[in-house]
């Protein structure tokens, strides 16, 4: 039993006459149709349905029935029993106490076949759509993409519907005894997926917000979600799935419903991001800054605000474009004629204004003033020429005085797009850290973490050590860091750098991981001049960590993400 696309979309919308549609099974099925029909975002009409068998079979499991079904350009001879589907959970936990709650949109199998442009070898039920069979949950889709050194088409086996409760399967094939749905792709299926992310994306009515920057994305993504909650139903970037893959997934993830999609979209080399502002095709795109990452590829600040700067390069005229105006690499990025320009930074003349920023609480939150002098929207997402200034106070909780231009920035997306700035201010006010991303962890030993291991680069270095710095103490300073990487010829020079700042008072422990900084050290005789540790690896260094640590230290765990700097966590935590 196959599904063959006929080339055709018929005009009518009737069914067979004949008196297969008064038998319950039957009526079971149409009525299951018309779900389908009433879930599409545009309607899928159900074309000259034609019963060409009134043999049916019953059983508590499954239903079945032969028909063919013209729908779009699809015509489908099976269908499952949708009566057993299993839904995914509310939500799943995540490291570090942190809840991600799914409301991913649920498609059925003709959506699918009609977004990748695939055949419905066989059928499945509806369900969200994931790439990686090791966070695969029950009753989602198993799309089989491949990379350099691994083809999903690998993972495809009975236990994958058995045991993690995969309902269907979209890639080139399947195993032998695979038993649930199957939507066959010719080609690529990477390329498949893009091609559904970007039917997708064609579909969603709402705004899309994209974001990028050389540091504070992810800080900043989740800061741009919570300000706009006043307008409805948000939806943003899952963990840092910032990538081609990940964008992707964002996408076919944006609920129907959504007012708004907050996507971060990462780079490493040039021509990444003009790709997934292609995919995207954001209404408001936001460049937060520009530093030293991914010099290995890029070379110079020149070329990372080159590669930045490919987020505007096809705006729409109309378009919004979010730029920090005290960083002069964002602002010598060009804009296209007709695009819309909105400023944040201290800057007096900016669209919103970073008046104040200071600590408090210890160092442990931030007080912050932003000024707006943004124009009065006329509508919603409509921005006019009356123009008013407003100013606003609020706290937010976390440690380092960057959160505030993330604020900021937040903020301005936030009333370019109609959110009053208390309203906004309110809300961000809210804000709580990310896992890994300037995360306080307090442990039962007396011990406080200051959690930023998820990545570094230069600036976000600069902005952890000086966080540490403020933060009230009773115990000692302690910085665990790991190698910075992609940093090309510059790599020797940043490395020194972040050890001379770290040869401070303040801090009277140093513990450093991996070969570059160990080089460094050597260079520097960092040894001779405060208390240090050095290890090869964080596997090194994870099991004697603590003999290092006493109750009332403060101590800062940072490194770029292949470093894995988050196992050093995890063992002064336990």
């Amino acid at each position: 039993m196959v599904c063959n696309y006929a080339p055709r979309v018929l005009a009518s919308e009737r069914y067979c006459s004949c008196s297969c549609t008064s038998h319950p099974n039957m009526r079971h099925m149409l009525s299951t149709l018309q779900k389908f029909r009433e879930r599409a975002v545009i309607p899928v009409k159900l074309m000259s349905l034609v019963c060409s068998s009134r043999h049916y079979f019953d059983s508590s499991n499954i239903r079945s029935s032969k028909v063919n079904l013209y729908a779009r350009e699809a015509v489908v001879s099976e269908r499952p029993d949708l009566e057993t589907i299993s839904t995914p959970p509310d939500s799943v936990s995540e490291s570090f106490g942190t809840r991600i709650f799914y409301d991913d949109c649920v498609w059925n199998a003709l959506e699918i076949a009609e977004a990748v442009g695939g055949e419905i070898v066989r059928w499945g039920p509806s369900g969200t759509i994931s790439t990686d069979t090791r966070k695969l949950l029950p009753g989602q889709w198993f799309f089989a993409i491949s990379g350099e050194n691994f083809d999903g088409h690998d993972f495809v086996n009975e236990a994958l519907a058995r045991e993690r409760g995969c309902v269907g399967v979209i890639g080139n094939r399947v195993c032998q005894n695979w038993g649930n749905g199957f939507i066959k792709v010719e080609g690529h299926s990477n390329t498949a997926l893009e091609k559904m992310a970007k039917f997708a994306r064609d579909r969603f009515r709402g705004v899309v917000v994209g974001l990028t920057g050389s540091a504070g994305k992810t800080t900043t993504r989740i800061m741009v979600s919570l300000s706009l909650r006043s307008l409805g139903h948000i939806y943003q970037t899952r963990g840092n799935l910032n990538n081609g893959i990940g964008v992707a997934l964002t996408l076919i993830g944006t609920p129907l419903d959504a007012k708004v999609a907050v996507l971060e979209l990462g780079m490493s080399m040039e021509g990444e991001i003009l790709k997934l502002a292609r995919m995207s095709r954001p209404f408001v795109r936001v460049i937060l800054n520009v530093g030293h990452s991914h010099l290995e590829n890029l070379h110079d600040l020149e070329g990372v605000a080159k590669a930045k700067g490919e987020l505007l390069r096809e705006m729409d005229s109309g378009d919004l474009c979010v730029l920090n105006a005290d960083d002069p690499f964002v602002m010598s990025i060009p804009i296209p004629l007709g695009a819309r320009k909105v400023l944040f930074g201290r800057g007096v003349g900016c669209d919103v204004r970073l008046v104040l920023a200071e600590r408090v609480d210890g160092g442990r939150a931030i007080r912050v003033i932003l000024e707006s002098n943004m124009p009065m929207p006329g509508s919603q997402f409509d921005v006019s020429t009356k123009r008013t200034s407003e100013m606003v106070e609020f706290k937010i909780h976390g440690p380092g005085l960057h959160l505030a231009m993330n604020a900021c920035a937040a903020a301005a997306v936030a009333v370019a797009l109609g959110v009053p700035l208390p309203q906004a201010a309110v809300s961000l006010s809210r804000f709580r850290p990310a896992p890994m991303r300037s995360q306080l962890i307090f442990t039962e030993s007396g011990i406080t973490v200051l959690n930023d291991s998820h990545n570094a680069s230069l600036p976000s270095m600069i902005s952890a050590i000086d966080s540490l710095k403020s933060m009230e103490c009773r115990g000692r300073r302690a910085c665990i860091l790991g190698d910075m990487l992609e940093l090309g010829a510059d790599e020797e020079r940043i490395h020194e750098m972040v050890l001379n700042l770290c040869s401070d008072p303040s801090i009277e422990l140093i513990m450093l991981v991996g070969e570059r900084f160990l080089r460094a050290a050597e260079r520097l005789k960092i040894v001779d001049k405060v208390d240090a540790v050095l290890a090869e690896d964080p596997d090194s260094l994870a099991p004697t960590v603590n003999e290092f640590l006493a109750p009332g230290d403060v101590v800062l765990v940072k490194g770029s993400r292949k470093m894995e700097m988050e196992k050093v966590v995890s063992a002064i935590v336990e």
